[in-house]
């Protein structure tokens, strides 16, 4: 167990939280953005579309509010994120609910839809970095994948619920889940405005202007492992919906509980990996990213053997597996590279990372799946070979800095 330098160990307690509520939110809209997108007239690639518009708005906004938390705070930046990611999953739901009533309909919707992702992708992009902020600025360097495993556990938590719970809630309709999400993260939002301060930093890191540079050496191979990770990652992600109904022969209503369930072994191995191996073991960012690229570089190929949806739910596992040992590798080794007035900035480049990978991986993996249903997740198998290779050539950062 990690220990905490914050004077308020409850405060800490609700920032993971908050990541595990905009977790839930997540999970369940992957789960259901598919069968949704069906069930309104939206073709493959519309439903890639929605999530590379709210990616890149991501992608870009994040960097930007990753300064604007080292300037203005940990907590206003993290409140921000989390009342605008309510909102905008309020609004999301909102638009699909009349698209189903048929009251929306055509490019209408499709421009509604959009817009609100995109809205609650602008606002939502502050919380993860000044999250990853507060955890640094929490924890000492030799703590830093401890925390940051701890972060990423939340995350997964999250991943794990949500799914669980949109498959439960999707009897009742495909959209209980999204306003469910809307009101467990305007929670977590009111908890932390009340309880959580602002942690201590000296007068010379919050008057600090950092603008870090992309390509900066000491932590730009972080930043190209994860960006690639995830790029690979929402290329499948993005199409196993479909896979899944196709494959199997679905209703819009049974691939949302079966995608669920794939999600939720996905989510539970990788909580599986940062909490039992992250936690408990002294493996370094170089090492958890070794093993991790190899798992999946075999995970996506292996989707496409399941010859039932058992079988291809445990595959999913598999892949979690993978990610859950990636993730805090990546996130870890880029703030263990820089000092602790670049902390906000850096939680900014590396909070992108995943978003920057959704800004193109849908749109290729819905446009291969449509030539082929096996061709996105061959694709994402081929990308790992290099990375893989290219993982093995760096070195770990100082963890004494």
């Amino acid at each position: 167990m990690m220990t905490l330098t914050s004077p308020s160990r409850l405060a800490s307690h609700l920032v993971l939280f908050s990541v595990l509520a905009t977790g839930i939110g997540q999970s369940m809209t992957f789960a259901l953005l598919a069968p949704l997108g069906r069930e309104v007239g939206l073709k493959e690639i519309q439903v890639g579309l929605i999530i590379t518009c709210s990616s890149l708005v991501f992608t870009l906004a994040s960097p930007v509010w990753g300064r604007i938390c080292d300037r203005w705070g940990r907590k206003p930046v993290l409140l921000v994120g989390q009342f605008g990611y309510a909102l905008g999953t309020l609004l999301f739901a909102t638009v699909f609910f009349y698209g189903l009533k048929g009251v929306l309909t055509g490019l209408t919707l499709y421009l509604l839809v959009i817009s609100s992702r995109v809205l609650m992708a602008s606002l939502m992009s502050a919380a993860p970095s000044a999250a990853s902020a507060y955890i640094a600025d929490t924890t000492t360097a030799g703590e830093r994948v401890a925390g940051m495993g701890q972060l990423g556990a939340a995350r997964t938590l999250g991943a794990i619920l949500g799914p669980a719970l949109s498959g439960l809630l999707a009897a009742i309709g495909l959209l209980a889940p999204l306003y469910l999400a809307a009101g467990v993260t305007l929670t977590s939002s009111i908890l932390l405005a009340v309880v959580m301060k602002e942690p201590m930093r000296t007068a010379a890191q919050r008057s600090a202007r950092v603008k870090l540079k992309l390509f900066d050496r000491r932590f730009f191979p972080f930043i190209l492992i994860g960006f690639l990770t995830f790029l690979a990652f929402s290329m499948v992600s993005q199409t196993i919906g479909f896979y899944f109904q196709d494959r199997f022969v679905l209703s819009g209503q049974a691939t949302a509980q079966g995608l669920g369930m794939g999600m939720m072994m996905s989510a539970a191995m990788s909580l599986f990996a940062q909490t039992l191996v992250v936690r408990r073991t002294s493996m370094t960012p170089r090492r958890l990213m070794n093993l991790g690229l190899p798992i999946l570089l075999i995970a996506y190929p292996a989707l496409l053997l399941a010859g039932s949806e058992p079988v291809l739910v445990a595959l999913m596992g598999i892949l979690g597996l993978g990610l859950g040992l990636v993730s805090p590798g990546f996130t870890a080794g880029a703030s263990l590279a820089v000092g602790p007035d670049e902390q906000g900035a850096v939680g900014g480049l590396i909070s992108a990372c995943p978003a920057a990978g959704f800004v193109l991986g849908p749109l290729i993996g819905t446009s291969l799946y449509q030539i082929n249903p096996v061709y996105p997740a061959l694709c994402a198998a081929l990308l790992m070979i290099p990375l893989t290779l290219y993982a093995r050539r760096f070195r770990d950062p100082d963890p004494t800095r």
